[in-house]
């Protein structure tokens, strides 16, 4: 008796979770998970060869979101390209802590580095009365953000511009007028990147994870800017890494700036927080 597409998916393979196989299977019969359970039927020569192909190149360590060509970010989901850093979802998380540590409702928000938009997009979702704007230094992602922005129907709400860190057109019109500065920026010891996961090392690009030797270049390239650029009241939301407790540590002995340690789900120091 021939299989069922839910059947062919669940034994297809079992290096592949499998959660990740039946969304594969739902991307490549663009039916939901319920229907197939429903209709109980199989997959033609072509669904079932695209499924093969997919769960072949997924065992090869391409990132599921490329291959679905989606990303989910907190309750949506965005496009997704090579080319352009996948949120993880200690970023999710990210997000999730600055809207707690928030007294009240930013007004101008600047996020550094952009990537597809994710961080961004929620905010503006959150806060319908804010002006954003996001940076970037890849015009690949950009375009991907804006595209996205497109898709969520807050194009209009967000400016999007090339730049690094804070070396785009009009930055000074912005200094001492930040309500909310976020960042997700490059973390990752430029020693380390070879030891990170085929999944990350392959694809992410790696402009998106170098954060230098100690890998505090990056971070501490915003931190150095942010007391001119924060409102009296603003605040800094930056995700940051467990190895970077150091660095911070001798950084924040000379700042004038007021620091916030905050942990992610595995109790791993994640999040920055700074205020002037």
């Amino acid at each position: 008796m021939q299989k069922t597409a839910l059947e062919e998916a669940r034994s297809a393979s079992l290096k592949i979770d499998r959660q990740e196989r039946l969304l594969m299977l739902e991307y490549v019969t663009g039916r939901s998970l319920p229907t197939l359970i429903a209709r109980k039927e199989p997959l033609d020569p072509d669904q079932s060869s695209r499924l093969s192909d997919l769960i072949e190149q997924r065992e090869k360590g391409v990132p599921l979101q490329l291959l679905l060509g989606t990303a989910a970010f907190l309750d949506f989901d965005l496009e997704v390209t090579q080319g352009v850093f996948i949120p993880r979802p200690e970023t999710e998380q990210l997000v999730e802590r600055t809207l707690d540590e928030l007294n009240e409702d930013p007004g101008l928000i600047l996020e550094l580095g952009t990537g597809m938009g994710a961080i961004a997009i929620a905010l503006a979702q959150k806060f319908p009365e804010a002006r954003l704007i996001a940076t970037d230094i890849s015009p690949i992602a950009l375009r991907l953000a804006e595209r996205n922005a497109e898709r969520m129907k807050i194009r209009e709400r967000i400016r999007f511009v090339m730049g690094n860190l804070f070396g785009f057109e009009g930055a000074s019109r912005l200094e001492g007028r930040l309500d909310l500065l976020i960042s997700n920026p490059p973390y990752i010891p430029t020693g380390l990147l070879a030891k990170l996961p085929p999944e990350v090392r392959n694809f992410d690009p790696l402009i998106s994870l170098d954060g230098g030797s100690d890998g505090f270049r990056i971070v501490k390239g915003i931190l150095d800017e942010t007391e001119r650029f924060l409102a009296p009241k603003g605040l800094a939301a930056l995700e940051i890494d467990p190895l970077l407790s150091e660095p911070l540590e001798r950084y924040a002995e000379t700042s004038p700036l007021q620091f916030k340690k905050g942990v992610d789900s595995y109790g791993n120091l994640r999040f920055l927080f700074v205020r002037r």
